[in-house]
């Protein structure tokens, strides 16, 4: 199979959480990107925030597409111009709020260069502003929202969001997409909003077959991605469910496992 184009997942994919970019994984990219794969990064995180990354880690935007918000929006990296985007309807965000207020969790309603929340000392929430760069708004009350979202972002301690995950997937799951990104982090997205409805749709736009599509990631909501993908490859430090999906396993992200899958797959 010839494959002409990659989507990866970015936080504990392709850079280990609160590292920077290896030169190993960089040198991997940048070898694909010059022989014309088109490459796509597919995050949780908001544009603004990937954009932020890309920054910290000094990486090449032309010709990059980006997948964020879990893939209620994409756009082209190199100037920002949205490809398509879902938002989230906020009565469908308060009546989620409600059932997370059950739990010992900190909603997030991350916009721009901003995130609304109701714990702004909260460790969930420090870590997505300060990973993101963003400002930290209180939001005692979501029907105080400025704008119409994108997506809520749900933290909290492990066993807690759980939990809380849960309970909104029985309650709410008919209505949206609930997802766990990490450990501390869960997605809430309007339905069939996620990374594979946006990656069919990116392939759409950009008339790129999906069997010619490489899918690497570590989380549950990854899983979309490898459901569409012509070839998964799960990183070694992947949740079981993902890794028991995926075509490939590689080195774990801590361990350049990018670079290894790609250096095979494009010798």
């Amino acid at each position: 199979m010839s494959f002409t184009m990659v989507a990866t997942d970015f936080d504990d994919t392709l850079v280990p959480i609160g590292a920077l970019l290896s030169e190993r994984n960089r040198a991997a990219l940048d070898r694909v990107r010059a022989k014309g794969i088109t490459t796509v990064i597919a995050s949780g995180r908001t544009s603004h925030g990937l954009f932020t990354q890309l920054d910290r880690n000094q990486v090449d935007t032309q010709g990059l597409y980006l997948i964020g918000y879990n893939g209620a929006l994409a756009c082209q990296a190199w100037d920002a111009k949205p490809l398509f985007s879902h938002q989230l309807d906020v009565e469908l965000v308060r009546r989620a709020a409600q059932v997370a207020s059950n739990f010992d969790v900190a909603l997030m309603i991350p916009e721009g260069a901003h995130v609304f929340t109701n714990q702004p000392d909260h460790f969930a929430v420090v870590f997505e502003a300060e990973s993101n760069d963003v400002d930290i708004v209180r939001l005692d009350s979501l029907a105080e929202l400025p704008m119409v979202p994108h997506k809520m972002l749900i933290g909290g301690e492990p066993d807690e969001l759980v939990r809380a995950h849960r309970e909104l997937r029985a309650r709410l799951g008919e209505e949206a997409e609930v997802v766990m990104s990490a450990s501390f982090l869960m997605e809430f997205t309007a339905k069939g909003v996620h990374k594979g409805e946006a990656l069919v749709g990116l392939c759409r736009t950009l008339d790129v077959p999906l069997e010619q599509v490489v899918v690497i990631g570590d989380n549950h909501n990854d899983a979309q991605m490898f459901g569409v993908g012509g070839y998964s490859v799960a990183v070694a430090n992947a949740v079981p469910e993902l890794i028991a999906l995926a075509d490939r396993v590689t080195g774990a992200s801590a361990d350049d496992g990018v670079a290894a899958a790609l250096d095979e797959l494009f010798a």
